[in-house]
């Protein structure tokens, strides 16, 4: 028969008084037991000061939620359970608890007590759980009122600003349950736990993957120091970076740097007539609300390439816009945690920015690394064997993340093939072999195709570097061994061209400029390819020019084909000439680079290639003057580009052909007089691969397409003008 308790062996009394049977177990709330083995009958005197007190079994449930009296003279209804008492107030402090002695408090009973002030000890008091409960339960009421008082007022500054609200407030006002969880038993082990000194480093534990044998290197040492800053990057939610950020980063337009009028019709701006030229990376945006919101560095990001393309803009924003985007960057660069739109803001500057698009892109390229977003290339590869596994939100979320890794491989390679420097992101990664199963995913867009065909390609124009040479060799000629190689390169590119071609669809704002992008394209990677050939030409002497090797004259020509295609297409097709308004700095400068390719070539080697110097400088001046009426703003490096082609132009004309040896001039095999019009797609290359030294009197330097300085950082062609010298000899060429 099992042992009764306490309650049941006492019922309560219908008069109010308890009845108390003597040899029955008493309540542990009023009397303690002796420490003798035998029991003893009820003794309702305090018992001897020498005696142990016997402990108590626990009781089986020892939570319960803390209620009020309810009768008036103390005892407990008959139809209410009995509740456990809150526990006693601390008044002993910890070192006198510590020794089991009676602690006498100062005034006040407030520490330092008698003992601990006379042996100049450490007084410390510990407050009981039912004390620091209700302590913070006061606290909390009266912080979450603050809170909704300072929600409500901040809510009509917004208001009033004409800026995007706050979202509702996650808060409540009701008074949280108190909870007694407490054994008097346990005060002693609770108090030496208290006591216990923490870490100086309060970073979560390192998560059970963290924990196996063969662990990340630097979880090792986080383990050994307990360093803080060495802790990788915790996850936070996307309402905590939101919040975060909108704390840290003022907003520029309620500042009132920039009107909401004009902030609005850039954003408007950005949406219809950039974005779509980027592959729609930011198509969950609609208005400029949405970009506040969420972040205020991609706001500042979107409405600063924006000022610099669009036309009708005041000629102060794009300054103002870019000082704020800078600034915003610089801010976070230190910070250990950063939220994905800042991340697409690095992004949209590295590919319109030339002035700190090589800075963006390789510290966007860093940064990405805490996303992990190698992991949606595996969620979208394993939703095509498992297609049950995934909803489409899951799968619109994956596919977003691994276009953003592709736009920085976009970014990456297209800057690598602008400096003349090797790329940061790896070819042998599985995203980027694996592009296939990007674009069979089942919510892949027409965007998606646009953004396949470009990894496949910079992909095979990386595959062209690496088996010719980087573009820093250029004392080395190219030996004729790789002809073949060059060969079958062109095959690839040709097979590139005719399957992507076929595959883009027409886009509701940009038409079929994707179509007419993958033939420019095309015509940048043939020019790339075959001015290898012209990789360390030497000359017999000062005054004459340098012969090509006669296997490489075939492919020379098919180079200077490139250039006169890629002239040729943006001064006959419409949707060319409107898209040059919205595409990056990445064809800024293989147009240009493609321009000087084409001089420099009919002024070296025209009798060779059978080259119209004539014509060819008509062909730039023509292109010059396309380039300056593009509706783009006063700053777009468009209008320097304009300007430096005329003096080239003009230098051209004043020169006089330099011949080749008369057995060189005219080959067997010579190629025929090239053809201006534009035709099958042909080819382009690596600004920097072909060096000027070779022809002194066409220094892109000198004509301001060039920049020197090419070890810091900077942008390869410098369009800002400053450096243009309209009576410099450099104009004429030397015979």
């Amino acid at each position: 028969m099992p042992k009764r308790n306490w309650t049941e062996a006492n019922p309560t009394s219908p008069h109010g008084v308890s009845t108390i049977t003597p040899n029955l177990s008493p309540s542990p709330s009023h009397v303690r037991s002796s420490a003798q083995d035998s029991p003893r009958p009820l003794n309702t005197q305090a018992a001897p000061a020498g005696a142990t007190p016997q402990k108590q079994p626990k009781s089986d449930t020892k939570t319960a939620t803390i209620h009020k009296a309810s009768s008036n003279n103390g005892s407990t209804s008959m139809n209410e359970p009995r509740v456990p008492s809150i526990s006693r107030k601390v008044k002993a402090c910890a070192a006198c608890r510590k020794q089991k002695i009676k602690c006498l408090m100062g005034p006040g009973d407030s520490p330092p007590c008698q003992r601990c002030r006379e042996r100049g000890l450490s007084c410390r008091l510990n407050k009981s759980l039912q004390t620091l409960m209700s302590e913070d339960a006061k606290w909390k009421s009266s912080v979450t009122r603050d809170i909704a008082h300072m929600h409500t007022s901040l809510q009509q500054v917004l208001q009033t600003l004409s800026l995007p609200g706050l979202p509702n407030p996650h808060i409540h006002t009701v008074e949280p349950t108190v909870i007694l969880d407490h054994d008097p038993e346990n005060e002693h082990e609770d108090l030496e736990e208290e006591e216990e000194e923490q870490s100086y480093d309060n970073s979560p534990k390192l998560s059970p993957l963290a924990e196996n044998v063969a662990q990340i290197p630097i979880e090792s040492l986080y383990q050994i120091t307990g360093l803080r800053s060495l802790h990788s990057t915790e996850s936070v939610t996307d309402e905590q970076k939101r919040i975060c950020k909108q704390l840290r980063d003022s907003d520029f337009i309620s500042r009132g740097q920039i009107s909401v009028q004009d902030a609005d019709r850039l954003a408007g701006y950005y949406i219809t007539r950039l974005d779509p030229y980027f592959y729609n990376m930011t198509a969950q945006y609609e208005s400029l609300d949405d970009f506040r919101r969420r972040s205020p560095t991609l706001t500042a990001a979107v409405l600063t390439v924006a000022a610099l393309h669009d036309v009708s803009a005041k000629s102060d924003l794009y300054s103002l816009c870019s000082k704020e985007f800078k600034r915003l960057v610089a801010n976070a660069m230190f910070e250990r945690k950063i939220d994905v739109e800042y991340l697409r803001a690095l992004v949209v500057g590295s590919y319109w920015l030339s002035d700190v698009g090589w800075t963006l892109s390789g510290y966007a390229i860093r940064r990405a690394g805490e996303f992990h977003l190698r992991a949606c290339y595996y969620q979208l590869t394993d939703s095509l064997k498992n297609p049950s596994k995934y909803d489409k939100d899951q799968l619109c979320d994956a596919r977003d993340g691994l276009r953003l890794l592709y736009l920085l491989y976009i970014c990456d390679h297209h800057l690598s093939i602008l400096y003349g420097r090797a790329s940061i992101m790896r070819d042998n990664e599985h995203y980027i072999l694996g592009y296939e199963n990007y674009l069979a995913c089942s919510v892949a867009s027409d965007s998606d195709k646009r953004v396949a065909a470009q990894v496949s390609l910079l992909l095979l124009m990386s595959q062209i570097r690496e088996s010719l040479g980087p573009e820093e060799d250029t004392g080395s000629p190219l030996p004729e061994s790789m002809l073949p190689r060059i060969k079958s390169f062109e095959r690839d590119l040709e097979n590139w061209v005719l399957r992507w071609s076929k595959t883009h669809n027409p886009n509701k704002h940009i038409g079929t400029f994707p179509v007419k992008g993958t033939y420019i394209h095309h015509y940048f990677s043939r020019i790339y390819l075959d001015a290898y050939v012209f990789r360390g030409l030497k000359t017999k002497s000062a005054s004459q020019s340098s012969v090509i090797p006669q296997p490489f004259v075939e492919t020379a020509s098919a180079a200077v084909t490139a250039a006169v295609n890629i002239v040729n297409i943006i001064l006959e097709d419409v949707e060319v000439q409107v898209g040059l308004a919205g595409v990056p700095h990445y064809f800024y400068g293989m147009i240009a680079f493609a321009c000087v390719f084409l001089v420099k070539a009919a002024a070296k080697h025209s009798a060779q290639l059978s080259i119209n110097q004539q014509e060819t400088r008509m062909l730039i001046e023509r292109l010059s003057t396309q380039l300056s009426a593009t509706q783009v703003g006063r700053g777009h490096v468009i209008h320097r580009m304009a300007g430096g082609l005329r003096k080239m132009a003009e230098s051209l004309a004043s020169g006089v052909t330099q011949q080749v040896p008369a057995k060189a001039a005219k080959p067997e095999s010579s190629t025929q007089s090239m053809d201006y019009s534009p035709g099958r797609p042909s080819v382009l290359m690596p600004l920097d691969f072909m060096s000027f030294n070779q022809f002194p009197s066409m220094d892109g330097t000198n004509v301001g397409l060039a920049d020197s300085d090419l070890g810091f950082g900077m942008p390869f062609f410098d369009f800002e003008g400053n450096n243009i010298d309209m009576s410099s000899p450099v104009f004429s060429f030397p015979i």
